[in-house]
C-alpha cells in the first residue's frame, strides 16, 4: 500500500472508531436517563443484544 493509501486508510478507520464510540456514549446516556442502569452492564458484554438497542433506540 502506499503511504497516502495508508493515510486515507487510518483516517478511515479513526473516524470509524469515533462515530463507534459516540453511539455507544449516546446509548449509555439514553439508557440511564431511563434509570436502565442494569441494561447498561448488559450492553458492554453483548455486542449483540448492544446493535438490537442501536436500532430500537434509532442510533
Amino acid at each position: 500500500m502506499t503511504k497516502l493509501g495508508q493515510m486515507i486508510w487510518n483516517d478511515a478507520l479513526e473516524k470509524g472508531r469515533e462515530e463507534g464510540e459516540e453511539r455507544y456514549s449516546r446509548l449509555i446516556l439514553l439508557l440511564s436517563k431511563e434509570n436502565k442502569n442494569d441494561l447498561i452492564v448488559k450492553i458492554a458484554s453483548d455486542p449483540q443484544y448492544r446493535e438490537e438497542l442501536y436500532k430500537q433506540y434509532g442510533i
